[in-house]
Parts: C-alpha cells; structure tokens; sequence
C-alpha cells in the first residue's frame, strides 16, 4: 500500500506541476507592448519608426506598419527578420503626394494577438514638390507700344530646389532658352503688324515646370491716326467709272482718289469708302463718318463713346440693364457695374487684331464695344466660370440688348450688335 501511495503522490505531484505551468504559460504571457514614433519626411518619401518594448512572453512572428490617406490605414507595410527588444524598426514609403495627409501605426504579432500603436500623422509640404514661380520683370502687363520700338523682355524664376532651364516665347514662337534661372531678350518691334501679342516665359526645375505670360499691344500712333480720319476730303466729287462697285445704302459719293477702297456691305450700318493707312489702322470717308456716327453717353458709367446711329439703342439698353441689374457670386448679390473695369473699342477704324490682311473689324462700323480687355483676350467656360464678369454681363445685358458675344471665337471682351 505504501508503495501504491508513493506513486499516486508522485503522480499527483506531476499533474500538478504540469497544471501550473499550462496556467502560467496561459496567463502570463501577453500581446507585445508597441510605440509609435514620429515619421521623418524628405520630398516624396517618409520613414516610418516603430519599437517593440515587450514581446509578451512569446516571440514576434510579424512586424510592420499601417498605412494610408485616411485613418482606417488600408495600406500594410510587413516586416521580416528577428526584432530586438527596445530597439526601432523602420520603413519608407514613396509615391507621396504634396499637401496630402498620411496616418499611420506600428503594430507587432505574437501567439496572443495583435498589438498596436498609437495612430499618428504628418502633412507632405507643398514646397518640397513645388513647380518654379516664374515672374516677367519688364515690360509691364497689357503695355502699348507703336511697330518699331526696341523692347527689353526681363524674366525670372525662383524654386525651392534649382532652375534649369527658362524658355521666351512670343505668340508661342520661341525666342530664346537659356540654363539658370534668368532671362533677357531685346524685341525689335521693326516691321512688326499691328495687334495682340502674348508673351510667355517658363522654368523648369527637371521634375515640374510653370510659365508666366503677360498681354502687349501694338498699334500705330493712333494720334495720327485720328488726326487722318477727320482730314476734310477733297471737295471735287468725280464721276465714278463702270469698274467701280455700285455702292450699298450708306455710301456717298467720295473722292475716289483718297478713298479707293470699297468696305462689305454690312447690314443695316452700311459701307464705306476708305483708304488703309498703315499698321492695320483705316481711314474711312470723313463724309461717311459724319452722316452715321455719334455720339452717346452710356448709362451708369457716364461716359462719352462714338458709335453708329444704328446701334446706340443697343448701346444705351445694354448699359441701362448694367446700371440697374444685379447679379448673385459666390452668394452675395453684387450690382452689375460693379463688373465693368474698363472700357474700350466702341468706333475704331482698322482691320481685325489690327492685321492689314484680315477683313474690317466691325469696330469700324462703330457697333463693338471690349470690355475688361485685359484678361479677356480668351475663352471664357461658363461651365467652369460661372461667376465670371463677362459672362455674367453677356447673360444680364448684352443678350438682351441685341448683342453677339466673341466668346464664341476666343475673344470674350469682344461684344457686337448684331446686323
């Protein structure tokens, strides 16, 4: 019995060692203990670091981060090879995006679980992919000058890594590159036509890239000009010539001589004689001018324009609806004046752009007006540009008055009535 006795007690004694143990094994080991540290940033690229302070009594099978643009983290970055206690692990990601926010964690697995660390973030700055800031020192923007000027084109560029390359452009010819960050170019205006020119400088760092464009005009001495179109004709009318066109209504008889060319013929505003002058200007029968030109005072902005007697109720309705209209941007109810920084155009004798090789502009009949020419030499979306100035004005007042928008053809200041 004794030794019976013996054995159960060791046994016994067996099972219950073997107890402990499973309990300890079972309640005294844990998930791992795991931080989260602070990413280190360098243009599109970060670092991510993490450390395991305690493996929990058992060892670490996987490692790593999660990762992403939103807190649910739906990127994992896993990690292998042995970990030290105590020590940081690290990873990079690429493919970061400027201005974007990254969240992110560490997290480490043992036989009890997954452990996480705090989730933290960081903001990828904007300069460290920004595109070159380009500038035109001189000329000045929407500057005038007459054909045969010397003008000095001055541009620039700044960037928060290099610049390596600037490249002049005039009218999308290109003019001059140079490496560097800086660029000068002597435009001889000699010979050139009259019109609208565009001039664009760009930079590139290697990666990006960004331009800067600004508007010049170039008109004859339009003094001159003026001073030619009030010139008294000759008072001996001749008798035409059958090789002559028999004119349209609006045509008076003319001293063929000065005046030997023969305009289309233009709805209700008629046609003219006239002479070309040079540089895309006109010089229309100073008779003509006198019986169909006039001139009005435009509502609200109460000022004096010529134009065709023809059109001034259209003029004078267009402007009376922007006197008194109002319009709603960005939620605030704002008067239709409030829209019209500058005025030109109305009667201007020249061809179209100023190019002696296109037709007569219909600012020669005195039925056009441009408004806020300056940034309006373009396409105007009203699908993107809802609240801009010209295609509110185009829809509350020069619609309704009988007017035709240029829009249609690029040139949005552009407002005509129409024949």
């Amino acid at each position: 019995m004794s030794k019976r006795f013996s054995l159960s007690v060791v046994i016994g004694v067996l099972i219950l060692v073997i107890s402990v143990i499973s309990v300890k094994s079972v309640y005294l080991t844990a998930k791992p203990t795991v931080d989260t540290a602070e990413a280190h940033i360098n243009e599109d690229t970060a670092t991510l670091e993490g450390m395991i302070h305690n493996t929990g009594g058992r060892d670490v099978s996987c490692y790593g981060f999660r990762w992403g643009t939103s807190s649910g983290l739906d990127k994992t970055e896993n990690l292998s090879g042995s970990i030290d206690v105590n020590k940081p692990f690290s990873t990079t990601i690429t493919g970061l995006k400027e201005g974007v926010t990254y969240y992110y964690r560490a997290f480490a697995v043992n036989a009890k679980g997954t452990a996480y660390g705090d989730i933290k973030s960081f903001t990828v700055p904007v300069k460290y992919n920004a595109p070159p800031i380009v500038s035109i020192t001189s000329p000045g923007d929407s500057m005038t000058i007459t054909p045969g000027e010397v003008v000095k084109i001055s541009a620039s560029a700044t960037d928060d890594k290099k610049v390596e390359s600037m490249e002049l452009y005039i009218n999308n010819i290109a003019k001059k590159k140079t490496d560097g960050g800086a660029l000068t170019y002597i435009w001889d205006t000699s010979g050139m036509d009259a019109g609208k020119y565009v001039i664009k400088a760009t930079a590139g760092d290697g990666v990006k890239a960004d331009e800067k464009t600004i508007n010049i005009t170039v008109k004859d001495d339009l003094k001159k000009v003026a001073q030619a179109a009030v010139t008294p004709a000759a008072n001996k009318v001749p008798t035409r010539t059958k090789t002559v066109a028999t004119p349209s209504r609006g045509v008076n008889y003319t001293n063929m001589s000065s005046y030997p060319r023969l305009s289309q013929y233009n709805g209700s505003f008629g046609q003219f004689y006239y002479r070309d002058t040079g540089g895309g200007a006109i010089e229309i029968d100073p008779r003509w001018i006198a019986e169909n030109i006039v001139t009005i005072k435009l509502p609200g902005v109460n000022r004096y324009v010529q134009v065709h007697k023809n059109a001034k109720d259209n003029f004078i309705q267009a402007f009376t609806y922007i006197q008194n209209g109002t319009a709603t941007i960005n939620g605030k109810r704002v008067p239709l004046l409030s829209l019209v920084d500058t005025i030109d155009g109305t009667f201007v004798s020249r061809h179209v752009n100023w190019n002696p090789s296109e037709g007569l502009s219909n600012h020669s009949w005195g039925i056009a007006i441009d408004i806020n020419a300056d940034n309006h030499f373009r396409y105007v979306n009203p699908n993107w540009e809802p609240d801009d100035p010209n295609y509110i004005l185009w829809v509350k007042a020069f619609q309704p008055a009988g007017f035709s928008w240029g829009n249609s053809y690029g040139d949005s200041m552009h407002y005509e009535v129409i024949k």
